[in-house]
């Protein structure tokens, strides 16, 4: 009787690591490379030549990190254009756990806005300070111009703003750019910079970070549009676009007026798509 409880308990223990064994050897972790020198971040796949690539099969998506003492450098391509959803209008969130874990609690939410050449030169006074009114008619010249932004984001996607007014984290940037094949994204992550957002904790950066990619899905302004019947036979480009190129994406929405079976129709249209890595930090040797 003994014997047989006490075999009935060792076959569960067995059970029980197998399945943590299982999980452990699931979990993605990939290394990072030691950037000797600060990147530029131009979206292109030129300083990445000799790095390892990552996969992730469900996207056909690949990518890499290089660290430094201050930064994250990743690269990200798509090699199907149907996966870039509305990535285009949604941006991209890097998702950042410096405990190596999978908690969304600190972001950093990459898009590009497009603003009215006054909205721009605004913009550039505020970084820049005056503008001389030579320069101004210069830039009034287009009617438009796309701004890169970078915000810190908290789990619901809302900006953290430390300052009253001013959510974007310094030293943040990237980039995107579309091939005739791959549309090709390159980020820059000041980690030091992102972690002082953390309240006022005395985080630390450890040897190994959680990473994770969100894109995709509709925002609010993609509904109500829909509902107001905005997006009824639409045939642009929720994709890339780049200068009136091909840069793939989903077509338009195409429907004629706003119906809940076509609001779900359009939600399966641009799908929201994420997925999580294990990063381990580089050290300078």
């Amino acid at each position: 009787m003994e014997k047989t409880r006490v075999r009935k308990i060792f076959t569960v223990s067995v059970l029980v690591l197998a399945i943590v064994f299982v999980a452990l050897a699931k979990e993605k972790s990939v290394d990072s490379i030691w950037a000797v020198s600060p990147l530029k971040i131009d979206g292109l796949a030129d300083d990445w030549e000799s790095d390892p690539f990552h996969v992730e099969k469900k996207v056909k998506t690949e990518y890499a990190f290089r660290n430094d003492s201050d930064s994250l450098y990743v690269f990200f391509k798509f090699s199907d254009a149907k996966y870039l959803s509305s990535i285009e209008i949604t941006g991209m969130i890097l998702w950042i756990d410096i405990e190596g874990k999978k908690n969304k609690d600190l972001g950093v939410k990459f898009t590009k806005t497009k603003v009215s050449a006054d909205e721009f030169i605004a913009i550039l006074e505020k970084q820049q300070g005056t503008i001389s009114d030579e320069r101004k008619e210069s830039l009034r010249a287009s009617k438009f111009y796309f701004i890169s932004r970078a915000e810190a984001v908290d789990k619901k996607g809302d900006p953290i703003k430390k300052n009253e007014g001013d959510e974007t984290v310094k030293g943040a940037a990237f980039n995107v750019s579309v091939q005739q094949d791959a549309v090709t994204y390159e980020f820059r992550v000041p980690l030091k910079n992102l972690i002082e957002l953390l309240s006022e904790s005395d985080a630390e950066l450890g040897e190994v970070v959680g990473v994770g990619f969100e894109w995709g899905g509709l925002t609010d302004e993609m509904r109500k549009a829909y509902m107001k019947g905005d997006a009824s036979g639409g045939t642009g480009r929720m994709g890339i676009s780049d200068g009136g190129k091909g840069g793939g994406g989903a077509q338009g929405a195409g429907f004629d007026g706003a119906s809940p079976a076509g609001l779900t129709a359009l939600r399966k249209m641009y799908k929201k798509y994420s997925f999580w890595t294990v990063v381990r930090m580089a050290k300078n040797q």
